[in-house]
């Protein structure tokens, strides 16, 4: 017999509904201080979010054991990309901010730095990139610049304007 009546998915339409619209990945912005404009060539960046930084096994007698959590992770790291341009943007900034000792504070928005209804700061940011692929053969894409995104993150929220 199957679940899927009308009136029961009617019930759980209604209760979705109501929890409100669902966060949309791309509506979001990352801005690095000194470098605001920036942030219309980031591609992906990672949401702060914090947790547990993991498990605490407990042994137990009889060789049974539990499980504990770790200490709230403020520090995270996270998947960054970046479009370069023509005129390499993105090389510089990543030279500048190596002459200023290669640390940064960021913030990342729901919305855009100037739409937002939340924002979240991050301090003593650093990225290490990887080197990127050249193709000759495509001739549809952007040259991304990825890397890993080291940040800290202590659940600070600036109330936005929207």
């Amino acid at each position: 017999m199957t679940v899927s009546n009308p009136a029961y998915l009617q019930s759980l339409y209604n209760i979705t509904r109501a929890m409100g619209d669902k966060a949309i990945s791309s509506d979001a912005a990352f801005e690095i201080e000194g470098f605001e404009q920036m942030w219309l060539l980031t591609k992906q960046f990672p949401w702060p979010e914090l947790s547990s930084a993991g498990e605490i096994e407990i042994p137990m007698p009889l060789g049974a054991a539990k499980w504990e959590a770790q200490q709230v992770k403020i520090n995270q790291q996270g998947q960054i990309t970046l479009m370069e341009t023509k005129a390499g943007h993105v090389s510089k900034m990543m030279l500048n901010l190596i002459r200023t000792g290669g640390k940064f504070n960021a913030k990342v928005y729901e919305g855009t730095p100037s739409q937002f209804s939340v924002a979240k700061p991050i301090y003593d940011c650093f990225i290490q990139l990887d080197n990127p692929d050249r193709d000759w053969e495509n001739r549809s894409q952007v040259l991304n610049i990825s890397g890993t995104l080291f940040f800290h993150y202590f659940n600070e929220e600036i109330p936005g304007n929207l």
